[in-house]
């Protein structure tokens, strides 16, 4: 397949170039500018080049999109994590000199706001909020494409895996700081990184994937349980909490994303039949700290 990638050298798409590599698709990867890191497979492409590109994509993988819990929420933050989804992926779209045939299209279980009660399946009313305002025109803005039957969505839950989220959570993990977040019973969902993966090379292959899918492991767990399992993991305890007064004072707005988590189930997915590689937080949780021992 001919396959363009924004995000290429994130997280998930370092994970995902090199499932797609193994498989001889060539990928064209969307750069600010010339990256040495990326495999000499990968033709690196800037955004204002794609109108001379004369190529049809079966598939456009959209990864970009700047961490929305790495900073608090400022206006100024706000608008960057603004422009590095919806406007990207509309400056990417208006850009194409051929539409894609397919589109893959991140989101996040942020969609569904602020909530500990109920169950969300893809089809619940969401919350209101920066985070449902923000996922929301992000998904809007990826269905604009011609064809808005070939386009996917997932919405992600926290993808753990060597790298990413576990990394800033490893060394106060390590030093005995890793404790719950507030009483720790709100909701952790969560997602190995090599079902990201799965679940992405499945959309590419399979048509029958349409519409937006939870992409969040089927075990329900809270955060206290997440804690507890992540110290187990390092061989270290998960005691203290963090109490919601120094989250709100460090995070501000943001705080709601650590301390109110909703209760998320993959529905669409599991209708589907999707073969979960991480159904178990604990083996997922080992199978990252053996991986990260090894790097």
């Amino acid at each position: 397949m001919k396959v363009l990638l924004s995000g290429a050298t994130g997280f998930i798409g370092r994970y995902l170039l090199d499932e797609l590599l193994k498989n001889d698709h060539k990928i064209y990867a969307i750069v600010r500018k010339f990256n040495l890191s990326l495999d000499s497979r990968v033709e690196q492409i800037n955004l204002s080049s794609l109108n001379t590109l004369d190529e049809t994509f079966d598939v456009f993988i959209n990864l970009a999109g700047e961490n929305i819990a790495s900073k608090p929420w400022s206006e100024k933050r706000k608008t960057a994590l603004y422009e590095s989804r919806i406007g990207l992926t509309d400056q990417i779209r208006r850009n194409l000199m051929n539409p894609p045939k397919r589109v893959i299209s991140m989101s996040a279980v942020g969609y569904y706001g602020v909530a500990r009660e109920g169950v969300f399946n893809e089809n619940t009313l969401h919350k209101a909020g920066f985070a449902h305002e923000l996922c929301d025109a992000w998904e809007k803005t990826a269905m604009l494409f011609p064809d808005p039957q070939a386009v996917v969505i997932f919405r992600l839950g926290v993808v753990l895996g060597v790298g990413g989220a576990l990394d800033k959570m490893r060394l106060p993990f390590k030093l005995g700081l890793g404790g719950p977040l507030t009483d720790g019973k709100q909701w952790f969902s969560w997602i190995h990184i090599n079902d990201v993966i799965n679940a992405i090379v499945s959309a590419m292959a399979d048509k029958s994937y349409e519409g937006v899918y939870n992409l969040v492991a089927p075990e329900f767990i809270d955060q206290k349980t997440f804690a507890k399992y992540y110290a187990k993991s390092l061989n270290r305890s998960a005691i203290l909490p963090t109490p919601r007064w120094v989250l709100n004072l460090i995070f501000g707005e943001m705080a709601t994303l650590l301390t109110e988590g909703p209760k998320i189930t993959p529905s669409r997915l599991q209708e589907k039949n999707f073969e979960f590689e991480y159904k178990d937080l604990k083996a997922a949780l080992f199978d990252i700290e053996e991986k990260h021992q090894l790097r």
